[in-house]
């Protein structure tokens, strides 16, 4: 493995790379979850470059060691990879997109300015016009501006935590002391993709985890009704972090399905 930094729009993106001496197999090209790093698929990464794949997998702007500068979209967060991938000449690529970074998966395939062969959709979030989830942003970002002003007083900090868990504001609570990461994750979560999955031409397998509680499974449904050439997997017993917990299961039916 070797870790670089490449500097693309003033930003200094941070990114590893796994891979053999000749390696004659396909690039992934791994987008990892919010608020993780490229160390989060690190035992994955390397037992696939074992396998003769070139994996690449960068810290996006705003997680780890790579500093967002401003506030992002889904848009912003693609055109820095696609800078990525042509200032390091990245080509024949499978796109893999865990979590809520499964949207920049998608927009990217929409764009079509990279070279993705393949793409795989990680229990991936970008479905964001169902009842509920809709009902949840806007309690979210109504208690957002209430909070603010009580935030200082003891009991509201502990009714606040209390408050987010239980919509799964988690993300929100790790992101709100840097201004640009707050505003870019409620950016994230108002951005459905429902259209954009349904324009989606790439070969694309699709893997769920049949005990996700982030991402509903009716989502994968969604996904699977939608994309054409789409191969979709249910994998029993499993959580979202698979890739942290049975990295093996997963690399084994990644090999078997793509």
């Amino acid at each position: 493995m070797k870790e670089k930094q490449i500097k693309i729009n003033n930003i200094e993106l941070n990114y590893k790379e796994y891979f053999q001496e000749n390696s004659n197999k396909e690039n992934i090209l791994i987008i990892h979850w919010w608020w993780w790093k490229s160390n989060s698929w690190e035992e994955v990464a390397q037992k696939l470059s074992e396998k003769w794949f070139r994996v690449i997998v960068p810290d996006l702007p705003g997680f780890w060691k790579t500093k967002l500068p401003k506030v992002f979209t889904l848009n912003d967060y693609a055109e820095i990879i696609e800078k990525f991938v042509e200032k390091i000449n990245l080509e024949n690529i499978i796109l893999w997109g865990h979590s809520n970074w499964g949207a920049i998966s998608i927009v990217l395939e929409n764009r079509a300015k990279i070279d993705i062969k393949r793409l795989v959709l990680n229990n991936s979030a970008g479905i964001r016009n169902d009842k509920k989830r809709s009902l949840k942003r806007k309690i979210l970002q109504k208690v957002v501006k209430y909070f603010k002003f009580l935030k200082k007083i003891f009991i509201f900090k502990k009714l606040r935590i209390i408050f987010y868990k239980l919509i799964w504001g988690q993300d929100y609570l790790n992101a709100e002391k840097n201004p640009a990461l707050k505003n870019t994750y409620l950016n994230m979560i108002s951005s459905d993709l429902s259209e954009k999955i349904k324009n989606i031409k790439k070969n694309t397998l699709i893997i769920w985890w049949e005990k996700d509680t982030y991402t509903p499974l009716s989502d994968w449904y969604f996904m699977r009704n939608n994309i054409k050439k789409s191969k979709m997997i249910i994998l029993d017993n499993e959580t979202h972090w698979i890739h942290l917990k049975n990295p093996d299961r997963l690399i084994e039916t990644f090999l078997e399905n793509i």
